[in-house]
């Protein structure tokens, strides 16, 4: 790992703010907000170990605001579904939660690979932010249709195996509408 998560890195970061354009602090800025939605979901108020998972991951959060082409996302990403997983199990999950942390992680991953593929003091083209914005409302309308539909298939006992099939399921309800879309 070649760079650190740390205070330096934001300081840094922070005395170039003036470089930056209105839109790539607004992105950035969405991305901060995101990766932080998700990790205070994603614990629910439990302080012991879901909360310390997602505390762990404020560095790198911040660290992601700064550099989202480095580690820090994927770190926030990592640490929110860790601490959803230890808070819930294999228990059902209430499903308003669910789909907050899903679109909170949602938002911040994509948000993360579009400020990585620009230069932080570049301007923004806004078809490009319109595109982005279409292929996250696709990605976010598919997986709320998918929750949807289980909502009303009803809860199911808890099982291993069923979930990894729902997992399944939904990466490929999501990932053939983003495929049939994508232009190169």
């Amino acid at each position: 790992m070649s760079r650190t998560f740390g205070v330096r890195a934001v300081v840094a970061a922070a005395r170039g703010l003036h470089q930056v354009p209105a839109p790539q602090l607004t992105l950035r800025a969405l991305l901060l907000l995101t990766g932080a939605a998700a990790l205070v979901i994603a614990p629910g108020g439990r302080l012991v170990l879901p909360g310390l998972v997602a505390l762990v991951a404020v560095p790198a959060l911040l660290d992601g605001v700064v550099s989202p082409d480095g580690q820090g996302p994927a770190v926030v990403v990592g640490a929110a579904a860790t601490a959803w997983t230890i808070r819930y199990g294999v228990s059902s999950p209430p499903f308003d939660a669910t789909l907050a942390v899903a679109g909170a992680l949602v938002l911040h991953h994509s948000t993360a690979a579009l400020c990585a593929a620009m230069p932080a003091t570049s301007r923004v083209e806004p078809r490009v932010v319109l595109r982005w914005a279409g292929q996250v409302g696709a990605v976010l309308a598919v997986a709320g249709g998918a929750a949807a539909m289980a909502r009303l298939l009803g809860h199911p006992s808890a099982s291993a195996p069923l979930e990894l099939v729902g997992i399944a399921a939904v990466v490929l309800a999501v990932a053939v509408p983003v495929l049939l879309f994508r232009h190169d």
